[in-house]
């Protein structure tokens, strides 16, 4: 495997954990029981920092844009519905955090909409990393010259050190260890499904 998807599919591991935490999370306040606004906070900083904008930065500004000299087209195929999807979750995101905020001014109504944003980005995004571990990297791996490799590996490093910032990898490591400890839920079934809905 090389270094550059291995590094990519760690991340991945990374994210399921957590995405397993949120499901713990949503499983408690379906139960009526009460969850942290400050662990709900620090998994959605986790999501955008770590799972956005530094994963799916490398995926984005580095492994799609070499797929796409290789040959595969952005505007369709495997390409586009990454894409698409990395959209949704955002999407998600984008509702999960302003759920947050209204629970925080107190606005009890909005934990039903936080869980259901939190279930929706999980579900998405599972099975999203299936798609590409199953799919798209083997895709990438037989399309993407040699020579592009040991690049791509030292411009992923240098886009997570950039994007993590101060929260360099093993405090965010910390904190979903910290989480899932938290929120045990049952572990995500990721369907490796096809790239097409």
């Amino acid at each position: 495997m090389k270094p550059a998807i291995k590094d990519l599919m760690d991340d991945h591991q990374i994210i399921l954990r957590m995405l397993r935490a949120l499901n713990g999370m949503c499983l408690r306040i379906g139960a009526g029981e009460s969850v942290p606004a400050g662990d709900v906070a620090a998994a959605l900083d986790f999501i955008k920092v770590f799972a956005d904008y530094a994963h799916h930065g490398k995926e984005e500004d580095l492994l799609f844009p070499a797929m796409e000299a290789a040959g595969f087209p952005r505007g369709g195929g495997p390409i586009a519905v990454m894409l698409m999807e990395h959209e949704q979750g955002r999407a998600y995101v984008k509702s999960l955090a302003a759920a947050l905020e209204r629970v925080r001014a107190g606005e009890a109504a909005a934990l039903k909409d936080l869980a259901r944003s939190a279930s929706g980005y999980s579900a998405l995004l599972s099975a999203h990393i299936g798609k590409e571990d199953n799919i798209l990297y083997p895709m990438a791996m037989d399309a993407i010259p040699e020579a592009g490799w040991a690049a791509m590996k030292k411009e992923f490093d240098r886009v997570e050190a950039e994007r993590m910032g101060p929260k360099h990898r093993a405090a965010y490591i910390e904190l979903v260890d910290r989480l899932t400890a938290a929120y045990p839920a049952p572990e995500l079934v990721r369907p490796a499904g096809g790239m097409c809905h």
